[in-house]
């Protein structure tokens, strides 16, 4: 069943994280997608500030069969960071060929990022940008790889988790202080617990 990504719920507390709930339940064989084609990818991307208008206005003007290609690796690499995530969140070995599939798009995408001096600070500072003049729809890919890679490398990966949820299985990083946060969201899969429980108890008395 489709989803609509203006309904999603981001509750991941990372860019990265947030890429891989873009699939409604990671525990179907089939599982609802939010992401449809392309141009839905570009708009989650600029839905949470990884792109910005101009550059979605350029990516949506590449050729239509370039588009098709890069949502095929688009979905190729949710599904590894999932995996990746997965095992993190699990204390799971980190499979090398998944690693080598982030470095294979940090690597293609590489070429479109750049340092600039912030304006924002009277230039006496550096900030990284994205200069996608001119670049292929793959491209696109770069700004969520590159963040994938900054958060397995800086952390806070020993936060990640898992939501026990059932038809769920979305990933989050805990920032309570306790460490005790245990469903992605209280709202959908906390409430869900909660209500199966009260009937598990009025079934037993």
């Amino acid at each position: 069943m489709a989803k609509d990504l203006e309904q999603i719920e981001t509750v991941g507390g990372h860019p990265a994280v947030d890429f891989v709930n873009t699939v409604h339940d990671w525990t179907s064989a089939a599982p609802p997608d939010y992401l449809h084609d392309f141009e839905d990818f570009l708009r989650w991307n600029e839905m949470t500030g990884l792109l910005w208008r101009r550059a979605v206005t350029h990516f949506l003007g590449r050729p239509r069969a370039e588009q098709v290609s890069a949502f095929a690796e688009v979905l190729a690499l949710r599904a590894t960071l999932y995996k990746l995530f997965a095992a993190l969140a699990a204390g799971d070995r980190l499979f090398q060929e998944r690693l080598d599939h982030l470095n294979a798009v940090i690597r293609r995408t590489v070429q479109w990022r750049c340092l600039a001096a912030d304006t924002a600070d009277d230039c006496r500072s550096l900030c990284c940008l994205w200069d996608f003049h001119a670049a292929p729809a793959a491209a696109a890919l770069g700004p969520v790889a590159w963040k994938a890679a900054e958060l397995m490398e800086l952390g806070p990966t020993d936060r990640l988790k898992r939501c026990p949820g059932e038809d769920c299985g979305w990933l989050f990083i805990d920032t309570s202080k306790n460490r005790s946060r245990t469903w992605c969201s209280m709202r959908t899969c906390g409430n869900t617990a909660k209500v199966r429980r009260f009937r598990e108890r009025r079934q037993i008395g």
